[in-house]
């Protein structure tokens, strides 16, 4: 008996690959199979998955999480593979982490009520080539069928830096003008061939109506920001950007209140 189910699940794992390999897949993405002659009414195979992926330190490395699937009376392994079209199909190896360990783009960040009680995958890839398009493949199986994600990507559309690091704000002595200063982010590798940009955004309340200011990108790692009203509070958040503006800039920083004397 345990021969037979082993063989099962080989078998299903060689199948999700040749669907893979073969491009048979819906137009959202996503490939659901289950095996036929089967009678699996209580048992179903994994649910469509939602993949995200970028690349927070380019050009070395692109980070693709996932939710894990909600848990089911049966077993769920993930296979990941890439590669460049009519190229060698590599593996990626995914491993699962935790939440707060996890820099997530706003846009993949989970919308289900129960996605805090699940867990999240990653797989990194890396030594990618620039300017060349990636196929990803994420496939979901199980004993009673599979689910894939397929994507395609280039390096230069995924570009999103981590927000940047150690952001403060001080008061300039004697004028209504406040500094604020802050560290690149530590996981952008290569800062002399691929420099950031930075915007400042700062926001506060007047008679209960909110007003914010984004300043335009700059290199510097200060930003000065002038004409601010005495008693008032300001919250102040900062985020990175690829220089010749790739992608996408990064989540602003946490906020940063200061209150003007």
């Amino acid at each position: 008996m345990y021969h037979k189910h082993c063989g099962f699940v080989l078998f299903w794992l060689y199948a999700c690959a040749l669907m893979a390999l073969s491009g048979l897949f819906c137009s959202n993405g996503t490939i659901l199979t289950a095996p036929s002659g089967e009678n699996r009414t209580d048992l179903d195979p994994p649910s469509r998955l939602e993949v995200h992926c970028w690349s927070p330190s380019y050009p070395f490395k692109v980070l693709c999480s996932w939710l894990e699937l909600p848990q089911t009376q049966l077993v769920t392994h993930y296979i990941v593979t890439y590669s460049v079209k009519g190229g060698e199909i590599q593996q990626c190896h995914p491993h699962p982490v935790s939440m707060a360990s996890l820099s997530i783009p706003e846009s993949s960040l989970p919308r289900e009520n129960n996605s805090s009680a699940r867990t999240m995958w990653r797989c990194v890839l890396e030594d990618l080539k620039l300017y060349t398009s990636y196929q990803l493949n994420v496939t979901a199986v199980n004993t009673a069928g599979s689910a894939s994600h397929l994507q395609l990507f280039t390096l230069e559309d995924i570009v999103k830096p981590d927000p940047p690091v150690n952001v403060t704000v001080q008061v300039v002595p004697g004028k209504l003008k406040l500094l604020v200063k802050w560290d690149p982010p530590p996981s952008w590798s290569d800062h002399t061939l691929f420099p950031l940009m930075y915007k400042v955004r700062y926001q506060w309340e007047n008679k209960g109506v909110s007003h914010a200011i984004t300043l335009d990108p700059f290199e510097n790692t200060q930003k000065v920001l002038p004409g601010l009203s005495p008693g008032r509070s300001y919250l102040v958040q900062v985020c990175s950007m690829e220089h010749m503006g790739m992608g996408q800039s990064s989540n602003w920083s946490p906020p940063v209140t200061v209150t003007m004397p």
